[in-house]
């Protein structure tokens, strides 16, 4: 009765599949048989269920990778002498040591904003990683169809080759290829909510003032 339904709807826990049972035979599996049939479940699943995807672990070395990326303040209001800014973060961060730059952004992910925020966190850095890594943006790539072999944009291959790195990018649609720096989007908009709290205020008098605010 049981594999039928797991064939048809792999998603079925086996919480769910054991309370059937009981409630279609009544008196028939006591609730001291739950975890052996939990057991099977998985072992069925394991065995005969949908492949689930693989993530191997990465192994980060010290100065290879740096990662950019760009997020949004979607619960923080910040104004510019009462006027509501719209605006958004580039960040920079070594996958490695988790150094971090951030940089405002006026406007969307353009490469004039990929390129001053990147450099202005080489220059605070002081160096530069042996491999720079983004994902699909289209400020540094063109985004062609699969057969293009070549769509980095010349500028951005042009800006990465003067700072000695090798520009990279994770796979279309496989957003934790980037996660060493993704992740850290949460805990970057937290610290700026939690220094606007305790600034008392989320106004600033003109758009520098915010840019230069610790």
């Amino acid at each position: 009765e049981v594999v039928p339904l797991l064939e048809k709807r792999p998603a079925l826990e086996a919480t769910t599949l054991f309370e059937d049972l009981q409630d279609r035979h009544r008196g028939k599996f006591g609730n001291g048989k739950k975890r052996t049939f939990q057991r099977r479940v998985k072992a069925w699943k394991a065995l005969h269920g949908p492949d689930k995807e693989v993530m191997f672990r990465q192994v980060q070395e010290p100065g290879r990778q740096g990662l950019s990326d760009f997020t949004e303040l979607k619960d923080v209001a910040v104004s510019i002498a009462g006027e509501p800014l719209a605006h958004r973060l580039y960040h920079f961060r070594l996958a490695y040591s988790g150094w971090s730059h951030v940089t405002v952004v006026l406007g969307g992910e353009s490469f004039s904003a990929l390129a001053e925020g990147l450099q202005e966190a080489l220059w605070r850095l002081g160096g530069a990683p042996l491999e720079h890594r983004t994902d699909s943006l289209s400020a540094a790539y063109k985004n062609l169809s699969p057969d293009a072999h070549r769509d980095l944009t010349e500028r951005y291959e042009g800006l990465c080759a003067h700072y000695g790195m090798a520009a990279t990018r994770n796979n279309r649609g496989v957003s934790h290829e980037n996660g060493a720096v993704e992740s850290p989007h949460g805990h970057i908009k937290r610290r700026i909510a939690q220094g606007l709290l305790l600034r008392e205020s989320a106004d600033f008098p003109c758009v520098e003032d915010y840019r230069q605010w610790p």
